[in-house]
């Protein structure tokens, strides 16, 4: 199978899942957000990022290491995947531990307490669904992945929405987490109990030691990340009203589902990055050169219509209490597209061996920060904190690409600057589309998207070899359907 093929099989599925995902975490928020308001819906973010930040203390790395690794020899699964197993299910005993040590320090009322807990159930429970399918992202079965992903997304869906329907409080709404990531988590364990090798623990003192040492800077990565993501929420959450935390929250979601696209993409695409450096340099290099300009066609006018119309947005999601803070998204927005090209970056990173590198990089980034939020959240509040993280993700990604540009995966000016521009024209004549003919949200959308597939071929933005990958995903996700 060619490397277009693998990657398009991959990123299909998941693209599948993602839809689905997104469509639910849509009519979710929808109800969620405007059924609990402002405060309490700030007290459900507050928990997701706290179990955001302390859930990669979970895995420590040692699952993204094993996928590469089995990637590269798939008779290592068993090994691998059974040692990694059962470390997990240690690791989130005692993070849950942690965790909950820490919720009882910070003196949050009852109702915080209580969500708190709960979430910190689903923490544990979506550890050990992650590393099940960490197992299927090695052998590159993604449809596994993505009918847990499915089950999940429902499940929450319709759990909540009964909860909702019989008015419980934000305690009970709370509750619905847990329940459907365990039902993922059991979907899991059947798959891997009727279609993978028995997995086996491994206790060889060089096998672990290698594990550790090759997989916590793939952990370390992850913590810095987190850090830098979760941390305006958790500043906000300590120095600001659970309204602020809940404005914030609104805005930070929608950027979440920008962070969706760059993990499912990073998700299909490592395995094959992974192998490809250990036969075709080549190769590796022009997949990756490809996905940077898919990103930035995918990027670019989302950043546009997003920030142009931002009220629109929250109030068509979230209701016209939380319209106050749609400036925040407009900000916010900007770093979705950094945080874009930064995590396929980030991930050809892994795939060479060089993690060490993104871990420093991630340090650097979550240092940076936790000072800029400290100091525009004092002053600004939430619009602060939008700020920062467009800060924060702008300076990752441009550490990331000098790094880059040192070795054989460098971009040059001429390279880039004939696609960049061809994008940057196509975006503009979209955007006067829009403005001179004065377009309400829905029409905008539409008319854009069909403005900007337009002028990128008329400009030659998507040339022959892109335009058989798209006509390639189409088909593939077609027949995901018809097959279906």
């Amino acid at each position: 199978m060619s490397v277009a093929n693998r990657v398009l099989k991959n990123s299909s599925l998941l693209i599948i899942a993602s839809v689905i995902n997104n469509v639910m975490t849509f009519i979710l928020t929808l109800f969620t957000a405007r059924y609990l308001g402002t405060y309490d819906y700030g007290l459900l973010s507050s928990a997701t990022s706290f179990v955001g930040l302390f859930g990669i203390f979970c895995d420590l790395g040692l699952s993204t290491y094993a996928i590469r690794e089995v990637s590269r020899d798939k008779s290592l699964l068993s090994k691998y995947f059974g040692t990694v197993f059962v470390i997990r299910v240690i690791l989130s005993i005692v993070t849950f531990i942690i965790y909950m040590f820490f919720i009882w320090i910070s003196n949050f009322t009852y109702d915080g307490t209580v969500v708190m807990l709960l979430l910190g159930i689903y923490m544990i429970f979506n550890s050990l669904t992650l590393a099940n399918y960490s197992m299927f992202q090695s052998n590159e079965k993604m449809q596994y992945q993505t009918i847990g992903n499915v089950i999940y997304s429902v499940s929450v869906l319709l759990i909540i929405l009964y909860i909702i329907h019989e008015k419980c409080n934000v305690i009970i709404v709370a509750l619905g987490y847990p329940i459907a990531i365990t039902l993922s988590f059991i979907y899991t364990v059947y798959i891997t109990y009727k279609h993978y090798p028995r997995l086996t623990i491994s206790l060889d003192k060089s096998f672990m030691k290698n594990l550790f040492a090759k997989g916590i800077p793939f952990g370390i990565t992850s913590i810095f990340t987190s850090v830098y993501f979760w941390i305006a929420l958790i500043i906000l959450t300590y120095t600001a009203s659970s309204d602020a935390v809940g404005l914030f929250s609104s805005s930070q979601k929608l950027l979440l589902v920008v962070s969706a696209i760059a993990y499912l993409v990073s998700n299909a695409i490592f395995p094959v990055m992974s192998e490809l450096y250990t036969q075709n340099i080549e190769k590796l290099r022009g997949l990756y050169y490809k996905i940077l300009k898919f990103l930035l066609i995918l990027g670019i006018p989302m950043v546009l219509i997003a920030s142009l119309y931002a009220s629109d947005i929250i109030n068509l999601i979230y209701g016209s209490e939380y319209v106050v803070g749609s400036t925040a998204l407009s900000i916010l927005i900007f770093a979705g597209v950094f945080m874009l090209l930064s995590n396929i970056s980030s991930t050809l990173l892994g795939a060479i061996n060089k993690q060490t590198v993104a871990t420093k990089i991630s340090c650097i980034g979550a240092i940076f920060s936790i000072i800029v939020n400290l100091l525009l959240i004092m002053k600004y509040s939430y619009i602060g904190a939008s700020y920062a993280t467009v800060l924060t993700e702008f300076l990752i990604l441009f550490m990331m690409l000098i790094h880059l540009h040192n070795t054989e995966f460098k971009i040059t000016i001429r390279e880039c600057i004939s696609p960049i521009t061809r994008i940057i024209i196509t975006n503009i004549i979209m955007i006067v589309v829009i403005l001179v003919l004065d377009l309400s949200f829905w029409p905008a959308v539409i008319i854009g998207c069909v403005i900007n597939v337009i002028c990128l071929f008329l400009t030659g933005a998507i040339n022959n070899e892109d335009k058989d990958i798209i006509f390639g995903f189409v088909n593939t996700i077609l027949s995901k359907f018809t097959n279906s």
